[in-house]
Parts: structure tokens; sequence; C-alpha cells
């Protein structure tokens, strides 16, 4: 089991109206779990960090199931 390291510092920059807008449909269109999971891979991603980009694309689209899946089983 993969040991988790807290995340206890924050960045904080601003973004237009429309690239707060962008950022959300590309988040949801790749299934990220939420919009900050989504720019901070991307932006590790940017530095050569080991983000996989074939691996976080199978993760984010098993995530995108099983959160259909769950949706479903709570409409029934």
């Amino acid at each position: 089991m993969a040991v988790i390291k807290p995340r206890n510092r924050t960045l904080i920059f601003r973004l237009t109206q429309d690239e707060y807008a962008s950022l959300q449909a590309a988040s949801s269109e790749k299934g990220a779990r939420s919009l900050s999971e989504f720019a901070r891979e991307r932006l590790l991603g940017s530095l050569g960090a080991p983000f996989d980009e074939q691996m976080t694309q199978q993760i984010t689209g098993l995530r995108s199931t099983v959160d259909r899946i769950a949706q479903m089983l709570e409409e029934t």
C-alpha cells in the first residue's frame, strides 16, 4: 500500500473567468476527481515529475467508471 504524503503547501494564482471555465471543462473531460487534482497533475507533469501520462489517463478512466457505477447504484 502506498504511503501518501500530506499536502500542506498552498499555491495561489489568479485566472480569468474564461481560463477557469476552460480548466473546469478539461478537468471534467479527463474525469479528474477534482479541479485541484487535475491542475496539480498537469503542473507537476510539465516539470517532468513522475506522473506517467498513460497511467494517469488509465487511473482517471477507472475513477470515472467507479463514479458512474456508484451513481447507478444510488439510483436503484
